[in-house]
């Protein structure tokens, strides 16, 4: 869940840098230029690999804030013995696992019903149609093979697919409309192809699947799919040679007309597909002359939105540890190798004062004489997971200060397979101190 965390405030910071950028720059820059702004948003929502170089995530309040969800170990209360106390954290895993299987049951529901119904269309045989598509591949650099489908139910002039792509066109809009409205058309489609703006849809459909608790995630895919469409826009009116974009705005409302809007086959890219922002779309034909490419300016912009992506928080050296985790889990290690050891009163005094107080030394040696001894040498310890938390809940009561709940997977002479789980806190020393302890068969 910590790495969830760290992606998710990460995107959202990388999605608002883009959001602001966009405001301040964007103006008069071309649509190309802004989609690939947005599609660097994906990347940071994704991608765990990170160059340390800045202060870390951790001391930023909105991290310690989202922090305190996560997992946090120590005596309860009532115990004879330690015990872990389960926290928020494994509802919000359990949450979030549910709400992202979800979302991936749609999403494969609707791709499974593309699959099974469009690739079974008959491809096109009309000479006068594929001669147009070749024309139009030649013209934007496509070598590719494209198909090309022309139906009755097909509702919207759209590309679908990647590997083995099809431009569908409606049989309709196909009888009405002359032979260059039909050629910006395939020019707009094609723009998509070659700008891999299909990859691009399914990259988002990942984020927004992983990240569907966050706003920011489907705030972003819609900026993108906006751009993305006004980018083919602008290609298709640069090959059409169409400077005043009048042309290409007649064939826009006569596709938008005669399609009314009509939805497409999940994951295809239509040209009709944003009738609600067609007043948008409009102003930027309209303005198109005006727009520039500024490729310096977004190549600047484009390397400092990396840099803000892959750069990894860390601490100066007079800062405490960028990690405190791991000099919590260095301290679990030493002192369950004290256990392993057979030193159970030293393992006691080596403890939390939080600790002593919940568990008397009598208790502590009869809790490890009975559960531990019997279990015999350890053979292997693996930390498995850890994270922190910052003043967290146990039942009605804060608990201030930092703790670290770390689970290993053990291997002992009678017991093959465990997971030791260890609550550590800071002590009033300073000192990282074991506060809870926990032993079970690994299921």
């Amino acid at each position: 869940m910590s790495l969830l965390v760290d992606l998710t405030l990460r995107g959202s910071l990388v999605a608002l840098v883009v959001m602001g950028l966009d405001r301040l720059l964007g103006s008069r820059m071309s649509a190309v230029s802004r989609r690939g702004w947005w599609l660097l948003v994906p990347l940071a929502f994704l991608l765990p690999l990170r160059v340390p170089v800045l202060p870390p995530l951790a001391h930023v309040p909105l991290m310690q804030k989202w922090q305190n969800l996560l997992p946090v170990a120590g005596p309860a209360d009532n115990q004879p013995a330690p015990a872990v106390v389960h926290s928020r954290g494994h509802v919000w895993s359990w949450l979030w696992l549910g709400g992202a299987a979800l979302y991936l049951v749609v999403v494969t529901a609707q791709t499974s019903r593309v699959m099974r119904r469009w690739p079974r269309e008959r491809l096109s045989t009309n000479s006068e149609l594929l001669e147009l598509l070749e024309d139009c591949k030649q013209e934007t650099g496509v070598t590719a093979p494209i198909g090309l489908v022309v139906s009755a139910s097909v509702p919207s002039p759209a590309i679908l697919g990647w590997l083995r792509p099809r431009i569908l066109l409606p049989a309709g809009l196909v009888t009405t409309m002359p032979r260059d409205g039909l050629r910006a058309v395939m020019l707009h489609e094609l723009a998509h192809f070659r700008w891999f703006d299909v990859p691009g849809n399914w990259l988002f459909t990942v984020v927004r699947a992983i990240h569907w608790f966050n706003p920011m995630a489907h705030v972003a895919f819609a900026a993108w799919a906006r751009f993305r469409e006004e980018a083919a826009d602008e290609a298709a009116m640069r090959w059409m040679k169409d400077a005043s974009g009048r042309a290409y705005g007649a064939v826009l409302l006569q596709t938008l007309r005669e399609t009314n809007g009509a939805g497409v086959p999940f994951g295809a890219l239509a040209i009709a597909e944003s009738i609600n922002h067609l007043k948008r779309r409009m102003t930027m034909i309209n303005c198109y002359r005006n727009k520039s490419p500024r490729l310096l300016l977004a190549g600047v912009v484009g390397l400092l939105l990396a840099a803000l992506i892959i750069l990894q928080p860390t601490h100066a050296a007079t800062d405490t540890p960028a990690d405190p985790k791991a000099a919590a889990v260095a301290a679990m290690e030493s002192w369950m190798k004290g256990i392993d050891a057979g030193q159970y009163e030293q393992s006691w005094k080596d403890a939390s004062g939080h600790f002593q107080e919940h568990v008397t030394a009598e208790k502590w040696l009869a809790a490890l004489n009975g559960t531990r001894t019997p279990l015999g040498k350890c053979n292997e310890r693996k930390l498995v997971s850890a994270s922190l938390q910052v003043d967290p809940v146990q039942g009605d009561k804060v608990m201030k200060g930092e703790f670290v709940v770390a689970q290993f997977e053990s291997s002992f002479d009678n017991l093959k397979y465990a997971v030791e789980t260890v609550a550590a806190a800071k002590d009033t020393d300073g000192a990282w101190k074991a506060t809870g302890y926990y032993i079970k068969p690994k299921l």
